[in-house]
C-alpha cells in the first residue's frame, strides 16, 4: 500500500486544548471568581491549576496571561500533575511565557516521574526531536513505552512505529502489530491505517486483504481525508481482485477530496489524491476520465518544488505507468506482496466479526460501467 503515514504527534497545543476542554466546559461558563480566588490563595492545588486556565483562556475571568502562569505554576510545585504539564506546553509554546524548550522538557520529566501518561508522551516526543533535551532515539523509545503501558494511543502507535523500523528499540514488526492494534482498538485513526497496511504487505502479520480493508473502512468513518483516500486506493487496487468496488472507491475518493480542502480551506488538491481518484475511475470503468485525473497528478507533481528528486522521479515513472495502463482502458492491480516469513496472526484482533465479516465469501468483481462523467 504506497499511503503511509509518520505516527509521530506533537500534541503540545492539542493537549493543553484538551486540559482546558476537559475540566472547564463540563462546568458552567459562569464562576464564582471570588470563591475560586479564595480558594487559591488558601493554597489548594485544584483551585490554583482553574484559576491559572481561566486566565490564560479569559474564560468566566478577567483574561491575564502573566498571572494565569504563576497561578498555574503554583499547583505545579504542589506536585499537581496536569499543572505540571501544561506548564511544559506553555513554556514549549511560548504561552505566557518566553519560549524556553529545556524548561519545558523539565516540567514535563517531573510530571512524567510521576507516572503522567501525557508528559512521559511529551517528554518522549523531545528525546525524539531533540527539543530542550540531546536528541536520543532509546531514551524516547523509553518514555513511549511507558505512556503506551498506560494506555494512551498516541503513545501506543509512536511506540509501534519505532518498533517497526527499529528505531531506538530492537525491531519487531510483530510486537509492532499488536501496539498498533491496542491502539486501533480504541478507535485511534493513525493505529488503524499502519495495522491496515501491515495486514496489507504482510509485515508482522500474515498477509490479509480482508482484515486490511476492513481496518481501512473502520478508519474511513472518521474526517480524516487520508482514511477515505486509503479505503478509496484499496477498493480500487488491492491484489484480490474480488475486493474491488470502483464505485465506491470513486465515491470515497471524492470525499477524500472534499475533506482535504475543507481541512486547508483551499482548492490545493494533493497529487497523490488526485492519483488515487485516476485509479477509483479506472476501477469503475471510466477511462477517459481517469487519464485526466492521471494527466493532472504529472502536472501537479512537476510543481511540487520541495519534493526530493529521488522521490519525484519515482511517483513520476508510477504516474505514467498508471498513465498508460488507462490508455489502454486498463485498471492498475498493486503487485501481491511477499510478505515476512512465519509471520503469525493476532487472535486478539476481532475486527471481521466487529464489522460483521466473519467466515463471509468475497463478493463478485466489479463490473467496470462505461466512460461519463467530467474532472471537476
Amino acid at each position: 500500500m504506497k499511503r503511509a503515514f509518520s505516527p509521530v504527534f506533537h500534541l503540545c497545543i492539542l493537549l493543553l486544548a484538551t486540559f482546558i476542554a476537559g475540566p472547564l466546559s463540563a462546568q458552567s461558563q459562569q464562576v464564582d471568581e471570588k470563591d475560586l480566588r479564595n480558594w487559591a490563595d488558601r493554597g489548594d492545588a485544584d483551585a490554583q491549576f482553574e484559576l491559572g486556565l481561566r486566565m490564560i483562556t479569559g474564560e468566566g475571568v478577567k483574561k491575564n496571561l502573566a498571572e494565569g502562569v504563576k497561578s498555574i505554576e503554583k499547583a505545579a510545585k504542589q506536585k499537581h500533575l496536569r499543572a505540571q504539564h501544561i506548564l511544559g506546553t506553555l513554556h514549549e509554546d511560548g504561552v505566557g511565557v518566553k519560549k524556553d524548550l529545556a524548561k519545558a522538557a523539565e516540567w514535563y520529566k517531573t510530571s512524567a516521574d510521576l507516572g503522567f501518561a501525557l508528559s512521559q508522551h511529551s517528554l518522549a516526543a523531545m528525546y525524539e526531536e531533540g527539543k530542550g533535551v540531546k536528541k536520543d532515539p532509546v531514551k524516547a523509545a523509553e518514555w513511549f513505552k511507558k505512556a503506551a503501558d498506560q494506555g494512551n494511543p498516541p503513545s501506543q502507535t509512536v511506540y509501534a512505529s519505532k518498533l517497526e523500523r527499529g528505531d531506538g528499540v530492537a525491531k519487531s514488526t510483530a510486537k509492532a502489530a499488536l501496539w498498533y492494534l491496542k491502539a486501533a482498538q480504541q478507535d485511534f485513526v493513525p493505529a488503524m491505517t499502519r495495522l491496515a497496511n501491515l495486514y496489507y504487505t504482510g509485515q508482522g502479520v500474515p498477509v490479509d486483504y480482508r482484515r486490511a480493508g476492513a481496518w481501512y473502512q473502520r478508519a474511513a468513518r472518521s474526517e480524516d481525508p487520508w482514511a477515505s483516500n486509503n479505503l478509496a486506493w484499496f477498493l480500487a487496487t488491492c491484489p484480490e481482485e474480488n475486493l474491488h468496488n470502483g464505485e465506491t472507491a470513486v465515491l470515497l475518493a471524492r470525499r477524500a477530496l472534499k475533506l482535504v480542502a475543507e481541512v486547508a480551506q483551499s482548492d490545493e488538491q494533493p497529487y497523490e489524491m488526485i492519483d488515487t481518484m485516476a485509479a477509483a475511475l479506472a476501477r469503475n470503468g471510466e477511462y477517459k476520465e481517469a487519464e485526466l485525473w492521471q494527466q493532472r497528478s504529472l502536472l501537479m507533481l512537476k510543481d511540487d518544488s520541495d519534493l526530493p528528486q529521488d522521490d519525484r522521479q519515482k511517483l513520476k515513472s508510477e504516474f505514467e505507468t498508471r498513465l498508460n495502463l488507462y490508455q489502454k482502458a486498463t485498471p492498475f492491480v498493486e503487485p501481491g506482496p511477499k510478505g515476512e516469513d512465519d509471520a503469525e496472526p493476532l487472535p486478539q484482533d476481532t475486527i471481521l466479526q466487529d464489522e460483521g465479516l466473519p467466515d463471509s465469501k468475497p463478493r463478485n468483481k466489479t463490473t467496470p460501467k462505461s466512460s461519463r462523467g467530467t474532472v471537476v
